[in-house]
């Protein structure tokens, strides 16, 4: 089970009941969302508006830490999520903004996903939501955008001053870690279970210095053992935790996940699915941090 939180926000957005939650919740525009809506909602082609905040979008989320942009929800003025603004043709928006990727920045973004989210009020209508992820190939250049150079932050996007490009095109490649983890139950009527953490590195620099911090629910799970790991329950005043520091390896980018370590768990029922709230990090990459539930792999 792959925990990258950015891929975990545009996964949870598979309904307009999910989107339309957004709205019910206020849901502010941060680091990582961003609302769009259509100028003119009654077609699917790319008005100047869209190609220009598109390209824009590109631009910032690539140069920092990636985002998701949701087209088809209208903010106010605090930035938050107020009404659902369906567009109407939704497949030929999404084909117009896929085709759109190739000229909008450059170097061209990699890796971008892009799905679309029905409306079941009129057939064929609905939002499109685009994942956006942190680039290697930075800084890239929105080319519909006045030809500048974003960046994100929590009040939005903004353009790279000559220093940030300085730093920038000096940059050397960084990694990105991907937190891989597998919860597998011990056969017959061992109580036990283990969750093994392991990491993807999806960058195109080497890894150093990984390390991780994982805490539990202190109510449901124990923790009976631990391989490659370090317990620390007893310094995090009870609460069950494990940690896992390497300052000698390395892990090479590569789509293969290395595992680390596992903890031997035991929970009051065996093969419930796991909540954990867990972070990560290593030389070159900020912090990244996860809470979910880890359901058990299948036999």
């Amino acid at each position: 089970m792959a925990t990258d939180p950015l891929k975990f926000l545009y996964e949870s957005l598979r309904t307009r009941d999910d989107l339309q939650k957004l709205v019910n919740d206020c849901e502010k525009e941060s680091l990582h969302l961003e609302f769009k809506t259509k100028k003119n909602r009654s077609y699917g082609k790319l008005d100047d508006s869209e190609k220009f905040n598109f390209s824009r979008a590109l631009s910032g989320f690539a140069n920092s830490d990636g985002g998701v942009l949701v087209w088809g929800i209208e903010t106010d003025q605090n930035e938050q999520a107020k009404k659902l603004k369906p567009i109407t043709d939704v497949a030929e928006f999404h084909a117009a903004i896929k085709k759109s990727i190739l000229n909008s920045t450059q170097p061209v973004v990699d890796n971008v996903l892009l799905d679309t989210i029905s409306d079941p009020s009129s057939a064929g209508s609905g939002y499109l939501k685009c994942l956006i992820p942190a680039s290697e190939k930075t800084p890239h250049r929105a080319m519909v955008a006045g030809r500048e150079y974003f960046k994100r932050t929590t009040e939005g996007f903004y353009k790279l001053e000559h220093f940030d490009l300085e730093d920038m095109f000096g940059r050397r490649p960084h990694p990105s870690l991907t937190l891989h983890l597998e919860l597998r139950s011990r056969p017959g009527d061992d109580p036990h279970e283990e969750l093994h953490f392991g990491f993807i590195n999806l960058g195109r620099g080497i890894a150093k210095h990984v390390g991780l911090f994982c805490q539990f629910d202190q109510a449901i799970v124990s923790i009976a053992g631990v391989s490659g790991l370090t317990g620390l329950t007893s310094v995090n005043r009870g609460r069950p935790t494990v940690g896992y520091t390497d300052n000698a390896g390395v892990i090479h980018p590569t789509n293969i996940v290395n595992f680390v370590g596992h903890a031997i768990l035991r929970q009051q029922v065996k093969g419930l699915p796991v909540h954990v709230n867990v972070s990560w990090f290593c030389e070159n990459m900020t912090k990244r941090l996860w809470e979910g539930d880890v359901a058990p792999e299948k036999n």
